[in-house]
């Protein structure tokens, strides 16, 4: 007895149907790594953070205790470890896709390695070579919880963005990282009013603001 056999192909519907629920988890899974990415982005950074915390804590065992002093940008402060030959290069204050990088020298977006000669060094870290903020007239004696570095604010001290493309924008206002004087290195979710927060008294305070006990006119960003 013959069997009406169908065939072994897809049908247009069923073709459809299948390219409509690929592309449905496609798009919940670049939406899941949109989220994700920015928190990935901020412990990678975080632990470079501690890593220049641990040159900085030389310098100030080298120097009567002091951490380096900048005056008017962060890079002149971290330029310092260039002076006390602790670094030779300029990669730990390179953060990929930071917007302070594009005016780095020669249009590359990122520092050049070209640090300069003793005992100066003032090829070191210039204008859109560093992507840290620094709070300058600390030393290892000051109060552990007080901030002593953080990824570069917008134009504004102490707030970021939500425009990935503008200065203060990394990680598009969803997080940020701080080092504290201890050393400790944090990434951590940014609110609304896009500052970095911590618990003091019961409440949200500000870290990089005069309620938390920091210094506002010493939180340097760097000259980009």
């Amino acid at each position: 007895m013959k069997r009406n056999l169908r065939n072994k192909g897809f049908t247009l519907i069923e073709l459809l149907v299948v390219i409509s629920i690929i592309a449905l988890l496609a798009a919940g899974g670049f939406a899941s790594y949109g989220k994700i990415m920015p928190g990935i982005k901020a412990k990678s950074q975080a632990k470079t953070g501690r890593e220049i915390y641990n040159f900085l804590q030389v310098y100030a065992n080298d120097s009567d205790q002091l951490f380096p002093v900048g005056a008017q940008y962060s890079n002149e402060a971290f330029r310092e470890l260039y002076k006390k030959r602790l670094l030779d290069n300029e990669n730990a204050f390179y953060v990929a896709g930071d917007p302070w990088h594009q005016n780095a020298p020669g249009g590359i977006k990122r520092p050049d390695n070209d640090i300069g000669t003793e005992p100066d060094y003032t090829q070191a870290l210039q204008q859109g070579e560093c992507a840290w903020a620094y709070v300058t007239g600390h030393d290892t004696a000051s109060q552990s919880t007080l901030p002593i570095m953080a990824n570069a604010f917008s134009e504004a001290i102490g707030t970021y963005s939500k425009d990935k493309s503008k200065k203060g924008g990394l990680y598009e206002g969803k997080k940020a990282v701080w080092v504290n004087v201890a050393g400790a290195a944090n990434a951590v979710d940014l609110k609304e009013d896009l500052k970095i927060l911590d618990r003091k008294g019961g409440r949200d305070v500000p870290v990089f603001e005069n309620d938390w006990g920091t210094t506002t006119e010493n939180v340097l960003n760097p000259e980009g």
